[in-house]
């Protein structure tokens, strides 16, 4: 009799210590957050980004989703031109300086790691009924500045040309002035508009027009021309055949780690680049 009440108290105590455990492997542990099977450290702490205002708009989104998942993180974004965000970054001022060009000569001994986020290209558009295919780079600036004003100059009807191109606070347009103008100034009298989507409407809606837009807005309802006989794509982008594009960047001082670094993964993450970057620009997802 007493060897059966051994056993049965030995039961119910293996019982009871399986049930605790059951109980424990179900709450979350401190300090650390489940993902699938894998865990991960929670994060905590303040991270500051400063530099191209082209950059600006995606790092201040991502700074909001990013701490949308992360509580206990706080990202501090800043614009300030790039210039400024690889100056401050390289001093230690800041943990990512944000930037929409290369490094110059003289900065790249200041031991700044390139983190590409983000591939920007420029498609020059017109009105549909425009009967014009390519123009060369001469043409492009010719229009844009004013010196051709009629189609019949590049070999389209006897049309006045119509001029469409963002506002002067555009990343886009610095790019577009700098890469086809020679950072001369628009033709006086152009239309601006304050987006790629507005700028698309426009030429669309308006005959005999002309004017540009990033590759990720183009669609039917205008029509992209070559230039200097090279078509706007992203596989001309990345050889360099097609020369109005450029990379976006975050530079780190060193190679980054610890928050700097989940902060540059989720930039670059599948979600990330596909629903926010590719609004805008080409997204690494597809280079």
């Amino acid at each position: 009799m007493a060897g059966k009440k051994f056993l049965y108290s030995a039961a119910v105590v293996l019982t009871l210590v399986l049930i605790s455990a059951v109980l424990a492997t179900g709450c979350g542990g401190g300090g650390k957050e489940t993902e699938g099977e894998e865990e991960r450290p929670k994060l905590s702490g303040t991270l500051s980004l400063s530099g191209s205002t082209t950059v600006l708009p995606i790092a201040q989104e991502a700074a909001e989703m990013f701490m949308d998942e992360n509580p206990e993180v706080t990202v501090n974004v800043q614009g300030g031109g790039s210039s400024v965000g690889i100056s401050n970054v390289a001093e230690g001022v800041v943990d990512i300086g944000n930037s929409s060009r290369e490094l110059k000569d003289e900065e790249r001994s200041l031991g700044l790691v390139d983190h590409r986020i983000a591939l920007d290209v420029i498609v020059v558009i017109a009105h549909k009924e425009v009967p014009v295919d390519n123009l060369t780079k001469d043409q492009v600036k010719g229009i844009f500045t004013g010196k051709i004003t009629n189609w019949k100059e590049v070999g389209g009807p006897d049309q006045a040309v119509k001029v469409v191109v963002r506002d002067e606070a555009s990343g886009t347009r610095e790019m577009f002035d700098e890469k086809a103008l020679g950072k001369e100034k628009p033709v006086a009298g152009a239309i601006e508009c304050n987006s790629n989507g507005i700028v698309r409407q426009t030429v669309s809606s308006t005959p005999f027009s002309i004017g540009y837009i990033s590759l990720g807005y183009l669609d039917n309802s205008v029509k992209a021309l070559k230039y200097d006989g090279v078509a706007a794509s992203v596989e001309n982008a990345v050889s360099k055949t097609y020369p109005l594009s450029r990379y976006l960047h975050m530079f780190t001082k060193g190679e980054a780690s610890g928050l700097v670094k989940a902060f540059i993964d989720f930039v670059l993450s599948d979600r990330f680049q596909d629903e926010v970057v590719a609004k805008e620009y080409v997204p690494m997802t597809r280079i």
